[in-house]
């Protein structure tokens, strides 16, 4: 019997994993892909993912990005950034993660996905079939850790609700000639896309454009429109459907004398800002591990939440932005406010939004005058 079962060689879930087996379990991944990391996708991340991973994930950084332009409604503010972002290669952080996990102990079994999770007198029964159509086996763990996805078998097979997910879909490009490869561009326009487009250069030459979206077919068309207007020629695409956090969801489930763990997109945890889930799900991989380590609630989880909660409310309020909402947004980000914003990561954002306002109350009252649009909308 394994101490610890993980389900889904995801990045939360191989960095589980690792963090489980250095800390003395026995730990076992079930993957239901026969190789890892091949689907590939580039990433733009906070430094505060080299602060969670040490130098875990050094090999799968592409790009540094030092600079931010920001387009709305013919108006562009910038940021420089103090400490870069990092671009990532997800398939390549994904199979050094599960180097890094192989190598403190943890074992990776490919090719099975779990069928069904049932308690029993010492800990927790898992049916896992082969991917393969070759049979099935049963499996014990005392414990039990989702990070299999938005649509996590996990999750549905202990009774947690599937979350609400929506479509990001990014096209590999050449970057422009009058693009920095430092520099990473990003436009907002409430029309097309209540969240924003983005083009991160991944190397000198090359980079993404792209967007999440609400719908599969209006994200490709409004895709392909933005490609032609600033003349992008599509290389190839990539895309992936990533939960959408509406509200914490309690990750822990006690079965029996089981105990049952969601991480990651399985548990919600991406930013509701910016729909990105790598470093969130790295903090929930350090909770979920304290918790089980150490056999105690974690205060990684509790400022996780918290920190979710903030980016919930700043969501909503752009969710509400109409495009002279952003012309009066950017009209406020003066000197200070961008050195401001410079300062402090979107892994941070409970300190940057209460500094902004209190530095800048004309954003506080922008962002309620927007929330009452909004409800004045909904009421109607």
């Amino acid at each position: 019997m394994d101490d610890v079962a993980v389900v889904g060689a995801s990045a939360a879930g191989l960095f589980t994993a690792y963090l489980l087996a250095r800390g003395g379990r026995q730990v076992r991944v079930f993957e239901r892909t026969t190789t890892i990391g091949e689907n590939p996708r580039t990433l733009i991340v906070t430094s505060r993912m080299a602060d969670v991973l040490g130098g875990l994930a050094d090999k799968a950084i592409v790009n540094r990005i030092q600079r931010f332009e920001m387009f709305a409604n013919g108006r562009v503010a910038t940021v420089t950034l103090q400490r870069p972002d990092l671009v990532v290669e997800r398939s390549t952080l994904i199979r050094g993660l599960a180097e890094h996990a192989e190598t403190a102990g943890a074992d990776i079994a490919f090719g099975r996905q779990l069928l069904g999770v049932e308690p029993n007198g010492y800990g927790l029964t898992l049916k896992v079939g082969s991917t393969n159509g070759t049979g099935t086996e049963d499996s014990s763990a005392r414990t039990l850790v989702g990070a299999d996805g938005a649509f996590s078998a996990v999750a549905r097979a202990v009774g947690w609700s599937q979350q609400p997910t929506v479509p990001l879909l990014q096209a590999v490009v050449r970057l422009p000639a009058d693009l920095a490869p430092e520099t990473t561009r990003v436009w907002f326009d409430p029309i097309e896309t209540p969240y924003f487009y983005w083009l991160i250069p991944e190397s000198p030459t090359t980079g993404v454009v792209g967007l999440i979206g609400e719908g599969r077919r209006a994200i490709r068309g409004h895709l392909t429109r933005f490609l032609e207007r600033h003349r992008l020629e599509p290389l190839e695409f990539q895309a992936a459907r990533i939960p959408i956090y509406q509200r914490w969801i309690p990750n822990h489930r006690r079965i029996g004398r089981g105990d049952v763990y969601l991480v990651g997109d399985a548990a919600g945890q991406v930013k509701p800002t910016t729909v990105g889930g790598i470093v969130t799900g790295f903090r929930g991989a350090l909770g979920v591990a304290e918790a089980i380590l150490k056999g105690r609630a974690s205060r990684e989880l509790r400022a996780l939440r918290h920190e979710l909660t903030c980016h919930m409310l700043i969501r909503r309020t752009l969710h509400s932005f109409t495009r002279a909402d952003y012309t009066r947004l950017f009209d406020v980000l003066d000197r200070s406010t961008q050195r401001l914003l410079s300062a402090h990561t979107r892994d941070d954002v409970t300190t940057v939004l209460w500094r902004l306002c209190l530095h800048q109350p004309r954003l506080l009252v922008l962002g309620v005058r927007a929330l009452f649009k909004r409800a004045v909308h909904s009421g109607s």
